[in-house]
């Protein structure tokens, strides 16, 4: 016998037997297929309507992490008979999975891992929470759809891939006999990775020694042993994660109202101020443009223009480069503030709008537009980015605000390290209550022009 071929069991007695005894075990047979049909569906069901609320919970923490890409991945696998159907998992790679692929397999060795086990110990084509799915194996989830519509079963050989049927040989007659399943003797093998060759042994193995309690056998082990093992536990952890986040969510969604309701407000009071801002302006002499633009990083990075009254005089920037350049004393205090207490560039009516802070009423413009909030962060220059470091990556989850905590904890008089510090401490403690003190504390701080510059 050749190395590539099978042993196939030869029992005498089955060629022997009687037609009744035939008909018997046919009979027979099929009642169990039927009993564990049923069953299977019973399953299965259970199953998809534990599916429904851990779809939402993929969405929400796909949304969370950026990724909107589908929740869903299907894939063609060969099914009973060598039948192609397609199999249902949640989506756990990139969307360009397949070219990252393609370049690794340029290289020699990573071809042969691949080609060894068909998959790889950590795979950079992962997504965030695509690792935890793995992780948990809660990514087979959706293969209850499967079972339910009769492509698969709980207990089966693995469901190839059809350009897998060449390299199955002579072990793919015997494994299409059979359903895949959603777990198996692979499954429950305990080891992290299985090279191809041995995977059919083990689905051969399943072939000949298959029954109702080796199935049972198989579906209670992956369920004590190799969901433990994957750490299925920490779904609970996840849940709570995903609820924190919904909450958190219909909190900004509130949010939003909110500040469309202000924001009109806000544009029927600037409609009569920007009349009289540029009177003022006039008649102290000052020609230049009543509003003034920014870029400034707004939510998730993405930078914006910001509005406001200008209250420098025009080329204000170049002055200030040249005024830094010139006095080291001014230099110092821009470093640590980012602003001057006493900036050579302010207008006489800029000084009044920036006393009163009414030279950040066209910025409820930004909050119209979606840009800004009401209350949030501080609306930071694109050059602060570095200077930012570690507080960036919190800052930028939420939309930059009007007022915040630190323009109502001494505005001028807060230095930029501290002013990252409580733009972080909004970020983590944010709820609309807090909002809500910080409005009325803002209120409290313009009237006593606190801080102002």
């Amino acid at each position: 016998m050749k190395g590539n071929e099978l042993s196939i069991p030869f029992d005498i007695d089955v060629l022997q037997e009687s037609l009744l005894h035939k008909i018997y075990r046919k009979v027979i047979a099929l009642l169990k297929a039927s009993f564990k049909r049923i069953i299977e569906i019973f399953i299965s069901l259970i199953g998809i309507i534990l599916l429904i609320p851990l779809s939402i919970v993929v969405f929400f923490q796909n949304l969370k992490n950026h990724d909107n890409g589908p929740i869903f991945y299907v894939q063609d696998r060969i099914g009973k008979n060598g039948k192609i159907f397609k199999i249902y998992k949640f989506r756990t790679m990139v969307d360009n999975a397949d070219e990252i692929l393609s370049a690794m397999l340029q290289d020699n060795k990573i071809k042969e891992e691949y080609e060894k086990y068909r998959k790889f110990i950590n795979d950079p084509r992962l997504t965030k929470f695509g690792k935890t799915l793995k992780t948990t194996s809660l990514d087979e989830f959706p293969q209850f759809i499967n079972v339910l519509k009769g492509e698969m079963s709980i207990v089966g050989p693995r469901p190839y891939l059809p350009e897998e049927k060449e390299r199955m040989n002579s072990y793919y007659n015997y494994i299409v006999q059979h359903k895949p399943g959603i777990t198996g003797v692979y499954q429950i093998s305990g080891r992290e990775r299985v090279e191809f060759i041995d995977r059919l042994d083990m689905d051969m193995r399943y072939h000949y020694s298959r029954t109702i309690l080796l199935d049972i056998k198989i579906a209670l082990i992956t369920v004590l042993v190799t969901f433990k093992r994957k750490k299925t536990y920490n779904v609970k952890e996840i849940i709570l994660d995903t609820t924190h986040y919904v909450g958190r969510q219909l909190t900004f969604l509130a949010k939003r109202v909110i500040d469309i309701m202000g924001a009109i407000v806000g544009m029927l009071i600037l409609i009569p101020l920007t009349v009289a801002v540029w009177i003022g302006n006039r008649i102290c002499g000052d020609r230049g443009p009543v509003f003034y633009s920014q870029d400034r990083i707004g939510k998730d990075g993405k930078n914006f223009k910001m509005y406001k009254f200008r209250s420098m005089v025009v080329g204000a920037d170049e002055i200030l480069k040249e005024l830094l350049e010139n006095d080291e004393e001014a230099r110092e205090e821009y470093k640590e503030y980012k602003k001057l207490k006493h900036d050579p560039r302010v207008t006489r009516v800029g000084e009044f709008l920036r006393k009163t802070s009414l030279d950040e009423f066209p910025q409820f413009i930004n909050v119209l537009k979606g840009e800004m909030s009401i209350v949030g962060p501080r609306a930071y220059l694109p050059r602060e980015k570095d200077d930012m470091k570690d507080a960036y990556e919190s800052i930028i989850r939420c939309k930059p605000g009007i007022t915040g905590l630190w323009q109502v904890s001494g505005r001028s008089d807060v230095s930029f390290r501290n002013r990252l510090d409580m733009d972080i401490e909004y970020y983590e403690k944010y709820n609309l209550g807090l909002d809500i003190e910080i409005l009325f504390k803002t209120v409290a701080t313009v009237l006593n022009k606190e801080g102002a510059a």
